[in-house]
């Protein structure tokens, strides 16, 4: 029988995991996974397949924004007891900033909607009052650490996930998504195996109809504000328990795609697309699907491409609730790049205090994110510079105290050119040195 700490290490270090190996094959199509990759039973090298139908370099074995974003979580909540919105907000901000070029920030490959929201975060006066309305199932992970911590569903960690959902999202599918996120995950912890799927999926619907009741009790001008439907996703659950009391699970995808089309009135193809009614769906249908182990849970997952991150730490994160650390594959865990850190945080979650978490995470971030990049020039062909003929705002982070200008009205003061040209070159090389950047 496994103890609580192993099944906290093993949903921990399993998201991280997951969200690492579905690097390689994120965007892409089943076919293409299978064409390149056969499956996804190990961290792939992508270098071979740069230029035919992968984009960007991704370093082996190194986890992006979904574990980044839960480990900005993590340490915030280990230092504050409790979700604080000031301090996670400026902790996502840093890490905003800061990072090799191509980057945003520290953040290796994230969606648009956060780069915009995190922009945005130090122009709000309440940091809960996010204007983005994303449904894109971008911040579930971020409810991972506050379950560990929590370690029982509970009415006061629905209200953690709802309010670490709100800073980035006000859309009622992408909060009320996070906290059932953390939901699944406490349940499974108090588990020893598997639960009846119909029976915790209509768990997840209670909670979740719970969550959006108390959404809307406390930010009553929000919660209707994006959506006709804003209890959909309580109600996609109860439906897809209902669907799944009947037994037919190779017929739940094809379910999942056209509920969540009803829902956003444009067609849905794919269970694995990137939208909150099928990403949430479809990873408890294949947390669901029986007598598999942690590696053909998340192997056969990861071979569906796609949002394969997002899949990929969701089911890494459940499936390593239910196997614990040891059903990990110990070559899965040896591989994970930066592994050490992300276990010493996870031993901090079990024990519900900081204790020795290892490094800064700032610091951490940064050198894995340049680690990455210095990679990534060696094997991506040059890109050629780009005229800035085009009068569009200037959204380099080489200037923050003259952020709003553009580069015609800069060069039309040729003193202001010639600092902004130095002050660039000077932060080209000490980023090059790995140096911390000047204060002002």
């Amino acid at each position: 029988m496994s103890d609580l700490k192993d099944k906290i290490l093993g949903s921990w270090v399993g998201m991280a995991v997951g969200d690492a190996l579905g690097q390689s094959v994120k965007g892409l199509k089943p076919e293409t996974v299978k064409q390149y990759f056969k499956q996804v039973d190990r961290y792939h090298d992508v270098r071979p397949f740069i230029g035919k139908g992968i984009k960007q370099y991704r370093m082996a074995g190194l986890y992006g924004v979904q574990t980044q974003r839960a480990l900005a979580v993590c340490d915030s909540l280990l230092k504050t007891k409790k979700p604080n919105g000031e301090d996670l907000s400026d902790l996502l901000v840093r890490l905003s900033a800061h990072g090799p070029e191509n980057y945003f920030g520290m953040f290796r490959r994230p969606e648009g909607c956060f780069y915009k929201s995190v922009r945005d975060l130090p122009n709000r006066a309440d940091p809960l009052l996010a204007d983005q309305a994303s449904a894109y199932a971008c911040y579930f992970s971020m409810a991972v650490p506050l379950a560990l911590y929590q370690q029982r569903p509970s009415k006061t960690l629905m209200q953690y996930c709802i309010e670490a959902a709100l800073l980035l999202s006000r859309h009622p599918w992408e909060v009320a998504g996070a906290a059932v996120t953390g939901f699944i995950t406490t349940r499974l912890l108090s588990e020893e195996g598997l639960p009846e799927g119909a029976a915790l999926l209509n768990e997840a619907a209670e909670f979740c109809k719970t969550a959006e009741a108390w959404y809307q009790e406390n930010y009553p001008d929000r919660f209707t504000l994006q959506e006709k439907n804003p209890e959909a996703m309580s109600r996609t659950l109860r439906d897809l328990a209902d669907q799944y009391s009947q037994g037919q699970l190779e017929n739940l995808p094809v379910w999942i795609c056209d509920n969540a089309s009803s829902y956003i009135k444009t067609k849905i193809a794919h269970a694995t697309q990137g939208h909150a009614l099928t990403i949430l769906p479809q990873a408890l249908v294949r947390l669901l699907t029986p007598g598999q182990e942690f590696s053909s849970t998340l192997t056969g997952t990861l071979n569906l491409g796609r949002e394969a991150d997002k899949l990929g730490a969701l089911i890494g994160c459940w499936a390593g609730a239910v196997h614990a650390l040891a059903g990990i594959p110990q070559g899965w865990q040896s591989g994970l790049v930066n592994g050490k850190e992300i276990k010493l945080r996870g031993e901090a979650l079990a024990k519900r205090k900081k204790g020795s978490m290892g490094k800064d995470l700032l610091d951490m971030e940064l050198g894995l994110t340049q680690k990455e990049a210095e990679e990534r020039r060696k094997y991506l062909p040059k890109e050629p510079q780009k005229s800035a003929k085009k009068a569009s705002v200037l959204e380099d982070l080489w200037l923050e105290e003259e952020a709003d200008d553009t580069l015609p009205q800069l060069k039309e003061d040729p003193r202001r050119w010639r600092e902004f040209e130095r002050d660039k070159t000077r932060k080209k090389r000490d980023r090059r040195r790995n140096l911390p950047p000047k204060e002002p």
